[in-house]
């Protein structure tokens, strides 16, 4: 049963536009970066048109990402220091698509849709044999198997530092001595974030069991953000997640992130 409380908080989520709900999701998104510079030890700024790093960015990251549809202009000032400090064009996030940078020294590696689930839509409910990852050891199995579901890189992403973060859950499925699916979810002031999800065995139930779990991780009263395209985006729309805005990945043609 849904308290008086919780009720108000829900009809405050749905008043919300798509654009404010698309705002909230950029900025989710840009706390998890922070959160995963800081553990690396990178420097980082952010204002209300962006967040950037001074610091080459770890694979399957940017250095920049957009927070502002509006401030198309003090964003393409920051590409341009960042272009002038990296001594080469930035990898970054165009959070809401309005930025046209064909022909100017950037690709387009990909299209997404940010998402959002309204409070208590999703199953509350520990799925079985999921843990968070709590230590080292736990910690470097986890990114093995995150590596070998897709993301293949000699480095270390994700450091032990992020595992004080509060704000921080790594959850792994586990098989054997090791995990074969995994999600990471993060908690921002307005929404809480669920990303990295992955399956060696390329199950749907993967994104059932991540949306409960950032349902339980931190406050109910919170709506789930993310975003995912193609067959991810179809599971998780299943599940009650609705798109609420594009984002954009661009690449320098100068490297590959």
């Amino acid at each position: 049963m849904i308290d008086n409380s919780s009720q108000s908080k829900i009809l405050k989520h749905t008043a919300r536009s798509d654009a404010e709900k698309a705002r909230i999701c950029a900025a989710n998104n840009a706390d998890l970066y922070q959160a995963v510079f800081r553990a690396h030890g990178l420097p980082d700024q952010r204002t209300s048109a962006f967040w950037s790093s001074d610091a080459i960015a770890p694979p399957y990251y940017s250095s920049m990402t957009t927070l502002d549809p509006d401030a198309t202009e003090e964003q393409l000032v920051e590409i341009d220091r960042l272009t002038d400090r990296l001594g080469r064009r930035p990898d970054f996030k165009d959070g809401f698509s309005r930025l046209d940078l064909v022909g100017k020294g950037f690709r387009l590696l990909f299209s997404a849709s940010w998402i959002w689930a309204e409070p208590h839509r999703i199953s509350a409910h520990a799925p079985q044999d999921w843990a968070r990852i709590r230590d080292g050891a736990a910690l470097e199995r986890w990114e093995y198997s995150w590596k070998e579901s897709g993301s293949p890189t000699d480095a270390n992403v994700f450091t032990l530092a992020l595992l004080s973060d509060p704000d921080i859950h790594i959850y792994g499925r586990w098989a054997g001595d090791g995990f074969d699916a995994g999600c990471i979810v993060n908690r921002s002031p307005e929404a809480v974030g669920i990303s990295n999800i992955f399956s060696l065995a390329g199950t749907p139930q993967v994104f059932r069991d991540a949306t409960s779990l950032a349902t339980v991780a931190f406050s109910p009263d919170l709506p789930l953000v993310g975003y995912e395209r193609d067959e991810p985006l179809d599971e998780m729309t299943k599940l009650g997640f609705k798109p609420v805005g594009q984002l954009r990945i661009w690449l320098s043609d100068e490297g590959v992130m």
